[in-house]
């Protein structure tokens, strides 16, 4: 869920700066995960395998990841198809 909607940021101990700069996951224990060790970890989830978990394993990887990461959180305006969650989903965030 995208921390535009109501009560996204209240529920997860997130920040809106923290929010803005990557994707995370919370899990059941309340540990936050950010950037691609997120996403790996949502794809584990979502697919029912480990196996999207294994790159961040071997050594050199992660901080290669990351630093990819970075860049398309940077760039992600200039990326065709992304419909702002607010614009897609009006009645689920907070009036500015």
């Amino acid at each position: 869920m995208a921390a535009q909607a109501h009560g996204v940021l209240e529920r997860t101990g997130l920040t809106a700066e923290q929010t803005d700069q990557a994707a995370w996951t919370v899990v059941d224990d309340e540990t936050r995960v950010g950037g691609p060790k997120a996403i790996a970890l949502m794809l584990s989830t979502a697919w029912g395998t480990r196996v999207p978990m294994l790159p961040l394993s071997v050594p050199g990887v992660t901080g290669v990841l990351e630093r990819v990461y970075e860049w398309i959180a940077t760039n992600r305006g200039r990326f065709p198809g992304s419909t702002p969650w607010c614009v897609a989903h009006p009645g689920a965030c907070s009036p500015e």
